[in-house]
């Protein structure tokens, strides 16, 4: 939730202030799917990514969590988390830190407190509305329209402004997550990467990406 300003992210930071400070190293995973909705993490630093795996046993990257996000993503349609099962599984692509707070305890703050309800009820919304920008993007018929799409959403999750309009991402992505991401085959991918790469809009080098938003479609990007 980088770069919004809104003051719902205070609020949701309280929510989580008698959290257990927890930390995981990179690339560890954090939970299964399937496991038991018993905590709910507000990340600190570093970044996670969400993931499924298909029937064919091909893994798909599905969202990338930074600091200010809430995971694990609930879908459930009411508070009844006893039983809630999550979704997907979550590994840790950083050194990350995180506020863990059991959900009973959230579960109960936003019940007795309707100020804090309405708080966690704009973040489930500002989240639903990221979720669909990355469900258009992949709606886009040419490949390269999804690839330089997505990147305003990364560099919204994991850019550092080096330069005005130069962005360094803070996370190593491989070609398979950038193209799970973005909808296309890997090998589509890389040889969009290239393109992009060739027409001055990305860097790649010794893994670190920087991406120029002052190459891009003005109306595509926004942080």
């Amino acid at each position: 939730m980088r770069g919004t300003g809104s003051n719902y992210l205070i609020e949701v930071e309280q929510l989580f202030s008698s959290g257990r400070l927890k930390t995981y190293s990179k690339n560890q995973l954090i939970h299964y799917e399937g496991d038991p909705l018993s905590h709910l993490y507000l990340i600190q630093s570093g970044y996670v990514k969400a993931y499924t795996i298909l029937d064919s046993g091909d893994t798909r990257t599905l969202l990338l969590l930074g600091p200010g996000d809430i995971f694990p993503l609930t879908f459930s349609t009411s508070l009844n988390w006893e039983d809630y099962q999550i979704k997907y599984f979550y590994q840790s692509l950083t050194d990350t830190e995180f506020q863990a707070l059991p959900s009973s305890v959230l579960q109960e703050q936003i019940i007795e407190h309707p100020e804090k309800m309405k708080a966690y009820a704009d973040y489930v919304s500002a989240s639903n509305q990221a979720i669909m920008h990355q469900l258009e993007v992949m709606k886009n018929k040419k490949a390269i329209d999804k690839v330089e799409l997505l990147l305003p959403y990364l560099v919204s999750k994991a850019g550092k402004e080096v330069k005005p309009g130069l962005y360094q991402l803070e996370i190593k992505l491989s070609h398979q997550e950038i193209a799970d991401l973005s909808g296309v085959t890997r090998e589509t991918t890389t040889t969009l990467l290239k393109r992009l790469e060739k027409s001055g809009i990305i860097d790649q080098k010794r893994g670190h990406w920087t991406v120029n938003t002052n190459k891009l479609p003005a109306p595509s990007f926004a942080v």
